[in-house]
């Protein structure tokens, strides 16, 4: 899919014939299937009010970028206080971060040129900073990323992030008196029971209940054979099952399966020893043998910074498949850079409870008197869930 900007002269909607024919080709389906979406000018609300109408759910891409740099702190937390301040006016009812807090779980000192100037210690101090804003706000659902375990990037399975988010952090996840969101959670690699695989359970206005699942970095086959059973539980029967992992689709629409790519879960130390699961990994032993999973949404993959793709499960359902990652964008990476835009997801379920429109917005650059949506196919568009 190209990135096409929307002029004046187009229609309310204009339909994806030539996105819906990359997907095809992407090998996402064999059958025939309507074209996606894209959003006109009149679907791009005023930040401050909002929509109107709808439930929301704003996602964090990797954020590393903010963290690592001193200068560039201080965005994330204007990004988690725009949300804080506008919850209300759009709706939010949840929140997602897809993983890559940091740009280096367990470091000393500043990586140096190209890899930040904080130490460790100062990239997580400042994640959770930005993020405990929305404590009390709405609930928000982590997955963890390569960059939060070992030394710099997955060398093995240790990581920090427990040590600065824990289950009742945020009381509208859990309270601690069986309030919130938090459902359960299975082991991590060291056999405790953290935010890094845990399970939740929202329910939006209209539509069916939610079951979100978010997984590790590269996820064991313990964990799993975890989501599996639990995805396919009598309890959750009806629900629309929503994944949140941090490595799953490439930029190029195609699900991560080429496993001696760098940046593929078993390229790093980690998944050397076999236990880790790619995207294609995921599909296969997850994803598509599941009758309730609808919903991917993953992180990781620069490039083009996004991707989207639909396949039917199984059981015939379209399993829609989501990349949003915008640390590269606005020299993000570079140390001229501002961390990423500020750019934010923001999907809106519409009353109808199975159509939903995914925005791209940043308030930092609402803030310079910039336009503040991302348009085009690749970032603002609209998907319907089976009936």
């Amino acid at each position: 899919m190209t990135n096409r900007e929307i002029g004046t002269g187009w229609p309310r909607r204009r339909f994806l014939t030539a996105a819906g024919a990359a997907i095809s080709l992407a090998g996402a389906s064999s059958r025939a299937e309507p074209a996606m979406e894209v959003l006109a000018l009149e679907d791009f609300p005023d930040p401050a009010s909002g929509p109107g109408e709808g439930w929301g759910v704003v996602v964090f891409p990797d954020t590393q970028n903010y963290a690592k740099y001193a200068k560039n702190q201080g965005h994330f937390d204007a990004m988690t206080a725009w949300v804080a301040r506008h919850a209300k006016a759009w709706n939010l009812g949840l929140g997602l971060h897809v993983g890559d807090f940091v740009e280096q779980n367990d470091i000393a000192t500043g990586g140096g040129k190209g890899f930040g100037d904080q130490a460790s210690d100062s990239q997580w101090a400042s994640a959770r900073r930005a993020l405990g804003t929305l404590h009390g706000v709405i609930p928000v659902v982590y997955a963890t990323g390569n960059h939060d375990y070992g030394d710099r990037a997955a060398e093995d399975r240790r990581t920090r992030f427990n040590n600065y988010f824990s289950l009742t952090d945020n009381p509208l996840v859990a309270d601690g008196r069986g309030g919130g969101i938090w459902v359960e959670s299975a082991p991590n690699a060291f056999g405790a029971r953290t935010l890094e695989n845990a399970a939740y359970e929202v329910a939006p206005p209209a539509g069916p209940k939610w079951l979100v699942i978010s997984l590790e970095w590269g996820p064991r086959q313990a964990v799993v054979r975890w989501a599996r059973e639990l995805a396919a539980r009598p309890r959750f029967a009806g629900h629309r099952v929503l994944l949140l992992t941090h490595s799953y689709l490439h930029d190029d629409n195609l699900r991560e399966g080429t496993r001696t790519r760098p940046g593929n879960p078993h390229w790093y130390g980690t998944g050397k020893e076999g236990d880790t699961h790619d995207g294609e990994d995921l599909w296969r032993e997850l994803v598509e043998p599941s009758s309730r999973i609808e919903l991917v949404v993953c992180g990781h993959v620069m490039g083009r910074h996004t991707g989207y793709r639909r396949d039917p499960n199984r059981a015939g359902r379209t399993v829609h498949q989501m990349l949003f990652n915008a640390q590269g964008l606005g020299g993000g990476s570079d140390e001229k850079g501002n961390g990423g835009d500020g750019w934010l997801r923001l999907l809106t379920l519409r009353p109808d409870g199975r159509t939903l429109d995914v925005r791209t917005f940043s308030p930092m650059r609402l803030a310079d008197g910039r336009d503040p949506w991302r348009r085009g196919a690749d970032h603002s568009y609209t998907i319907a869930f089976d009936a």
